[in-house]
């Protein structure tokens, strides 16, 4: 009889481990779709209204690694006090000659990390 209960305590430790996996795995995904919601639908607008506008140069680094699904840009940089950010200049590779060019962008001052170039809202 001991033995059973044994195995019932064993056996019984392995489902919310999985559940726990599958919890935090499913935890992640929600937010991950959250973040494109909110920054698509909300903060992007409210950048063009509030954003602080600078300089950046365009770099020969390109903003993705995955090339079967997404269009390959080139990156910018910018300097917001001692830290330097990138972001999508939206211009694709290929376009060499724009390397080295100054752009303007938009970033929230709280949050320099969130940049779209002023052109960007052209395109709307």
């Amino acid at each position: 009889m001991t033995k059973k209960k044994h195995y019932r305590k064993s056996a019984s430790k392995t489902f919310p481990i999985k559940l726990t996996i599958g919890n935090v795995y499913f935890s992640i995904c929600v937010v991950i779709i959250l973040y494109a919601v909110i920054s698509a639908l909300i903060l992007t607008p409210m950048l063009k209204h509030y954003g602080s506008q600078c300089k950046a140069v365009i770099t020969d680094n390109e903003s993705s690694v995955i090339h079967r699904y997404t269009t390959n840009c080139y990156l910018y940089e910018f300097s917001v006090g001692d830290e330097t950010y990138t972001g999508n200049s939206l211009i694709e590779v290929g376009n060499k000659d724009k390397i080295g060019d100054t752009i303007e962008i938009l970033y929230f001052q709280c949050w320099p990390s969130f940049n779209i170039p002023i052109y960007y809202y052209d395109n709307e």
